[in-house]
């Protein structure tokens, strides 16, 4: 039997199994990176603003609270 007759044979379990571990697999990878751009999209505005901060003459401990502000961790 060639490899080709038993996948047509079989297509039903091999889509199933495909399916479930390579869409397991694929759905860890985009989240992980979905997850990677997302935190260097925040540090890219951090940044950003810390910058435009001490451009105008904000204070440190200013700098510090405005930055904590939206921090609800305890």
């Amino acid at each position: 039997m060639l490899i080709e007759e038993a996948i047509a044979k079989d297509l039903v379990a091999v889509l199933f199994v495909t399916f479930t571990f390579g869409g397991g697999a694929l759905w860890l990878i985009v989240a992980t990176i979905a997850e990677q751009w997302r935190k260097i999209r925040v540090a890219d505005r951090n940044a950003t603003l810390k910058q435009s901060m001490v451009a105008a003459g904000y204070r440190p401990d200013e700098i510090v609270r405005v930055l904590n502000a939206g921090n609800t961790e305890g």
